[in-house]
């Protein structure tokens, strides 16, 4: 199946953190990188040598101009990077757009643009067999950053017939 994704900057920096961005390209057949979303990549120049190997994969396409921004887009004062991911995702149908921020993510839908966050990444990660479990990556997402709703996070896990168990401490 043909699948194209076109990926925001959060997304790539939680799965690289934690060891997973090559799951994204195991995935789909093209990812594109809009020009905003490798601005904010660059951003910290030290990770740069990391950067330039993920954007050099083979199924990578990365954009070397800035989108214009349509109004309707603009109006919700997102950041480049997302604002650009959901332009893209508007111009080529079909294209699917890896977005974690809540409001980045009403904006796509109003579009009618179908979205999938990193948990939902890893989740499909297992059910095509990438991944043996999501629970211990959803664990070292959270560590590193992730914000998330606990009773969210179960239920998507039960997607895929695993469990969350959260140690509470006293």
């Amino acid at each position: 199946m043909h699948r194209r994704w076109v990926a925001n900057t959060s997304p790539l920096i939680l799965l690289s953190k934690i060891g997973y961005l090559n799951i994204l390209t195991g995935l789909c057949s093209e990812l594109v990188i809009p020009k905003g979303v490798i601005d904010e990549l660059f951003f910290y120049k030290e990770e740069q040598l990391r950067w330039d190997l993920f954007l050099s994969s083979k199924n990578v396409i990365t954009l070397k101009d800035s989108l214009q921004i349509p109004s309707d887009v603009a109006g919700w004062d997102l950041g480049k990077g997302e604002s650009e991911v959901i332009t893209f995702a508007i111009e080529h149908s079909g294209c699917e757009v890896i977005l974690d921020d809540l409001q980045a993510r009403k904006c796509a839908h109003t579009f009618n643009v179908s979205v999938m966050g990193t948990v939902g990444i890893i989740l499909f990660a297992k059910k095509n067999r990438l991944i043996a479990e999501a629970s211990p990556l959803i664990k070292l997402l959270i560590e590193s950053g992730l914000r998330f709703d606990i009773h969210w996070i179960t239920k998507a896990l039960e997607l895929v017939n695993e469990r969350f168990e959260v140690k509470r401490t006293e």
